[in-house]
């Protein structure tokens, strides 16, 4: 769960580094990108597995903005620190649905 909350500081950290002063507009992109993480947060809490397998799919797609963002040189630190969490969280989800159904023996 480090890694989730994680993701979302790193969102909020980036969006507020790209505009230097807080307006209603850096409020709406923060929260349109972590609208698909805040969607998961309830069957995560559950561990519900198919949360978590979708929400590994969803991380993959932010693992590709913290790369693109990787590139710019003033963002540098900003996409490595996003590609880093993107990439903690992915394997903790795998590692938890991979555990989960070895204990309970249930399909995915």
């Amino acid at each position: 769960m480090v890694t989730y909350y994680g993701l979302i500081l790193s969102f909020l950290l980036s969006t507020f580094f790209v505009f230097d002063e807080i307006r209603l507009s850096s409020i709406v992109i923060w929260l349109l990108q972590i609208l698909p993480l805040l969607l998961f947060a309830r069957g995560l809490y559950v561990a519900y597995l198919r949360s978590y397998a979708w929400m590994s799919f969803v991380v993959l797609l932010y693992f590709i903005q913290g790369v693109m963002m990787a590139y710019d040189a003033e963002r540098l630190w900003l996409g490595l620190i996003e590609v880093l969490f993107c990439v903690f969280l992915f394997l903790f989800l795998i590692l938890f649905i991979r555990e989960y159904r070895k204990h309970y023996q249930v399909p995915l």
